[in-house]
């Protein structure tokens, strides 16, 4: 079992990755002396592929509820955010409790909205089961709900006691989620590492074929990376903007979408199509690194209705995105694998021709 420190100052916290360590939740458990009430917080699907093992995993002696939310973006939403805080105000769940996100990031994100708001904040843990959460989504405390005018755009800052990343969970995957989980590890190479750009040229079919060693390699250097920038910037004020890259254009998709259509890790491969797209217009990104970037996010395949998007739409989706400031979209772009920089004010006429990519006009 490898363990990542995430150092923020005032809430430090572990990363566990590695295959089969869900053995030893319950001793992190008792480290946090969170062994009386347990809300575990998950969908049917995933629960009743690994509830043997995640029950024989728990504290014995645990007062152990669980609930299931439905699958799909649609789950972050005002109204199952109350069907939650019901449940637990029915079930007498103190501020001594914890709650388990046990799920992709849509359930990481629901839960952990519910733990931060919840008699004013309770114990929260992550046990992500898809590759997207593992490497990006159930680290660094961004937890929330969505509006129908826009992703995310009710939440908060609330840390994790720990992450506990079980490369194990993968096994059952849709070969979608898998694909989406890469888009994200992706997302790391395009600007902050260029060594981790060039493995996954080298590696990405493997990645695809979920070999074990290659996967278990990106969770954890994904996760480092995050840890890294997180620790520096919790709440966003500056560096952590950089792991948006691709997603303001993303969100704008999925809102089109309605959250439920096109899968974030889907829309985030597509965002990043866009951001290469926006910055070769620019002329900071050069021809021939725009080519080996779009060339490998080509090599992950999206299937999407290019017919139902306009561009004035997803332009004005991207208003509404929390990164504008001032009335200005802002983004996050790649000038060469393994670095970024920020275009503080987009322009609308290069924000088209970036769309161009993904409308295929």
């Amino acid at each position: 079992m490898n363990t990542i420190p995430v150092e923020i100052d005032h809430a430090p916290y572990p990363i566990y990755t590695g295959s089969n360590i869900i053995s030893n939740l319950a001793e992190k458990l008792a480290e946090k002396k969170l062994t009386r009430q347990i809300a575990i917080i998950t969908s049917k699907h995933i629960f009743r592929l690994y509830e043997k093992i995640l029950r024989a995993a728990l504290p014995p002696g645990a007062d152990v509820q669980v609930l299931y939310v439905p699958d799909g973006e649609g789950a972050k939403s005002l109204e199952q955010t109350e069907h939650l805080y019901t449940w637990l105000l029915e079930e007498k769940f103190e501020r001594s409790a914890a709650i388990l996100a046990f799920g992709g990031g849509v359930i990481g994100d629901l839960a952990g909205f519910v733990a931060a708001t919840y008699l004013r904040g309770i114990a929260f843990v992550q046990i992500p089961t898809t590759l997207l959460a593992q490497v990006d989504s159930s680290i660094g405390g961004k937890v929330g709900i969505n509006h129908p005018l826009g992703k995310n755009l009710i939440g908060a800052f609330k840390q994790p006691e720990f992450v506990l990343a079980d490369s194990q969970f993968l096994a059952t995957l849709p070969d979608a989620e898998i694909r989406c989980g890469l888009g994200e590890v992706l997302k790391y190479g395009f600007i902050l590492n260029s060594e981790l750009f060039t493995y996954l040229e080298e590696n990405l079919e493997a990645a695809l074929r979920r070999d074990p060693d290659v996967l278990g390699h990106l969770i954890t250097y994904s996760a480092a990376e995050k840890a890294r920038v997180v620790a520096e910037d919790e709440k966003e004020a500056g560096l952590r903007m950089v792991l948006n890259f691709g997603h303001t254009f993303a969100h704008a998709l999925e809102a089109e979408y309605k959250f439920g259509e096109l899968k974030h890790g889907e829309a985030v491969i597509l965002g990043m199509k866009c951001a290469l797209s926006y910055a070769a217009e620019a002329g900071t990104l050069t021809s021939a690194d725009f080519q080996r970037g779009l060339d490998l996010l080509n090599r992950i395949p999206i299937s999407y209705d290019k017919s139902r998007l306009e561009i004035k739409r997803l332009i004005e989706r991207m208003t509404l995105d929390k990164k504008v400031k001032d009335g200005q979209i802002r983004l996050v772009l790649s000038d060469r694998p393994g670095h970024f920089y920020l275009e503080n004010q987009a322009e609308v006429r290069r924000l088209e021709t970036a769309w161009q990519i993904v409308l295929g006009r």
